[in-house]
């Protein structure tokens, strides 16, 4: 765990000089297939991370030049993605023909360690990946079992599955606390907290909708939960597991994801091509920025650079946002 700290802490004062400034768009990246879903960032290597839904891929771009660098295969429905920058290791999840996959990149060169299968049925597939840095744990959130996987980051191997009774959407983990916060994207309104430690139920905070992404911020120990069903953000404190407020985001709100350099949150709307930019510190909303995608999916912020990369679900391209 203090390794973790230590890490995000150090690329916290070398970016301490980003303060909260409005953001624009910096610039597209042709990532050569249309269908982007999630897309996560390695601040250590400065690569970020996209995967490509049908016909299932990850393509690797260079956070330098922004240009998309490999294509790298996995199964179609690629949907969810996620790096440990402290093992240099990604993991994006693949589902077909009734099986899924959660497939293990080496970041050192790009190429496949190896694809774990997960026992999880393709309907609806695997809707979330978090890791535990601290830990070198990884979960999935099982949307057609109703569960979360636990995956030990050293043997490649699952260690748990824990029934949760409600349809897992998002899934995010506050590395500082051990603490996992799941999304509901079923109709009950709500986002259960788990202890990473022991896998118990540790609270069931209410929302107003169902919830798709989730993402934390472990320096004001804070959870953020996309409510689709009623275009907001939901802010929820760690330390009383309450919800604090919802704020207004777009249309068709999708996925969220925290600068933690300056507490910026960023929201994509699916359905207005714009980008919620919320000022995590007072809970207001900072810009509504129009962003050239069709229909902005994932969110992943690089803390190394400050630059925000939004993926386009209708188009082949990768949006980059830069601070003014």
């Amino acid at each position: 765990m203090k390794k973790a700290t230590f890490l995000v802490t150090s690329i916290v004062v070398l970016t301490a000089s980003l303060a909260l400034r409005a953001d624009s768009v910096l610039t597209t990246i042709n990532v050569g297939s249309a269908e982007g879903t999630g897309i996560a960032a390695n601040p250590a290597t400065n690569k970020i991370y996209l995967a490509i839904s049908n016909p299932g891929q990850v393509v690797v771009i260079n956070g330098k030049t922004q240009q998309a660098i490999k294509t790298i295969p996995i199964q179609p429905f690629g949907h969810s993605i996620t790096v440990n920058p402290l093992t240099n290791r990604i993991y994006a999840s693949g589902c077909s023909s009734g099986t899924c996959h959660i497939f293990v990149i080496d970041g050192k060169n790009d190429t496949i360690v190896t694809a774990i299968p997960i026992a999880s049925g393709s309907f609806i597939g695997i809707q979330g990946l978090a890791v535990n840095p601290a830990t070198d744990l990884i979960y999935a959130s099982d949307a057609d079992n109703g569960q979360y996987i636990v995956i030990d980051g050293k043997t490649n191997t699952v260690v748990n599955q824990v029934s949760v009774f409600i349809q897992p959407a998002g899934i995010a983990v506050n590395p500082k606390t051990n603490r996992i916060y799941i999304g509901d994207g079923g109709f009950s309104g709500s986002v259960l907290v788990y202890d990473g430690a022991t896998n118990a139920q540790v609270a069931r905070i209410h929302v107003s909708s169902s919830v798709e992404g989730m993402a934390t911020n472990f320096r004001i120990d804070r959870a953020y939960a996309v409510v689709v069903g009623s275009n907001t953000l939901a802010v929820l404190d760690g330390a009383t597991n309450q919800e604090n407020t919802e704020v207004p985001t777009g249309q068709f709100s999708l996925n969220v994801d925290v600068n933690l350099v300056n507490n910026k949150v960023y929201v994509t709307n699916g359905n207005d091509s714009t980008v919620t930019i919320i000022d995590g510190n007072t809970n207001q909303v900072l810009q509504t920025l129009p962003i050239p995608a069709a229909q902005p999916e994932g969110v992943a912020v690089n803390i190394a650079t400050g630059f925000t990369y939004v993926s386009d679900f209708s188009s082949a391209k990768v949006v980059v946002l830069q601070p003014n």
